[in-house]
């Protein structure tokens, strides 16, 4: 008969665990390396590299949340000193745009070049594309393992929807902030002066934040302008851009009314929704949807222009 001592039996135990935690490693290793070869077999670049190359690949990742997927490449761009603008979701479908900054050196410029990310409920896809400006070049095995090594950090997990949810709780990019058109403008006024007028940390502050903003509309225009407006529509541009009246009435020491000073808030109105913004009157309500695309900071106040969209 044979006898097992305790310590024979502890040590089968830390065997046993041992042998359990290498197991179920195992197919996240065997997920990862799938998903590095399928980024690889999937990679391609088109274009002329004088001219900027376009780099494109994807991965599959079953059960996709796109929402997790693209908070976890926000947290990944924050962590990397890239900068992530807003998410945007229509449908099974979401995107997301990082860029490099430009470096301003002591001889030099160097410029920042975009990355779109998409994720896609549907086919379980998650896709990234880098376009370089003119000038900028890379090699196809840089901007490879560049890339790939982005997607395959995307997890389907707890670890991944924790990294998702720091991205989202740091940058408020998965929300809409309610607002009126003239305490946004009143916002970024005071913070262009708590910022010392330094215009890179406004820029950073509400570049890709996306709101809900109300207000009376400005379409005002002279012969002259609306001569230009009609004609860059019959050219086929159809979107234009319309300015919130941001003006607020105050009464000074001796009774008389004056408009305070408040940044600009404009609007690139949608092309698919343009009869409706061309329906807008002078001083006519208007609540729209409105994603920042450029700041601009002055000595007394900021102005904002974003991309907007009636709701419904």
């Amino acid at each position: 008969m044979n006898y097992v001592t305790m310590r024979q039996l502890i040590k089968r135990r830390h065997v046993a665990i041992a042998l359990t935690i290498f197991l179920g490693a195992l197919p996240l290793v065997e997920g990862k390396a799938s998903a590095q070869n399928e980024c690889a077999a999937n990679f391609q670049v088109t274009g002329d590299p004088r001219n900027g190359a376009s780099y494109v690949t994807y991965i599959t990742i079953p059960h996709i949340d796109i929402h997790s997927a693209l908070g976890q490449v926000e947290k990944i761009a924050i962590d990397s000193n890239l900068v992530p603008d807003a998410e945007n979701y229509e449908g099974d479908e979401g995107t997301l745009t990082i860029s490099r900054k430009g470096k301003s050196g002591f001889l030099h410029e160097s410029k920042g070049f975009p990355m779109m990310i998409k994720a896609n409920k549907t086919n379980d896809r998650l896709i990234m594309a880098v376009q370089l400006n003119q000038g900028q070049t890379s090699t196809a095995e840089n901007m490879q393992g560049f890339m790939c090594t982005i997607l395959t950090h995307v997890t389907m997990d707890s670890a991944g929807a924790a990294a998702a949810a720091a991205a989202h709780a740091q940058t408020h990019s998965d929300e809409i902030t309610n607002i009126t058109a003239t305490e946004l403008a009143q916002k970024l006024t005071r913070r262009a002066w708590g910022l010392a007028f330094k215009p890179d940390d406004l820029q950073n502050e509400y570049m890709g934040r996306v709101y809900r903003i109300d207000g009376k509309v400005l379409v005002t225009m002279t012969p002259g302008e609306a001569l230009a407006r009609a004609q860059s529509i019959q050219n086929g541009h159809n979107s234009f851009d319309i300015s919130y009246d941001t003006s607020k009435v105050k009464t000074g020491l001796l009774g008389h009314q004056a408009f305070s000073q408040l940044g600009n808030v404009t609007c690139h109105t949608d092309p698919k929704q343009m009869p409706r913004f061309m329906a807008l009157r002078n001083g006519d309500y208007a609540t729209l949807i409105g994603k920042v695309v450029q700041v601009t900071a002055t000595r007394n106040a900021a102005d904002i222009i974003l991309d907007c969209s009636f709701e419904k």
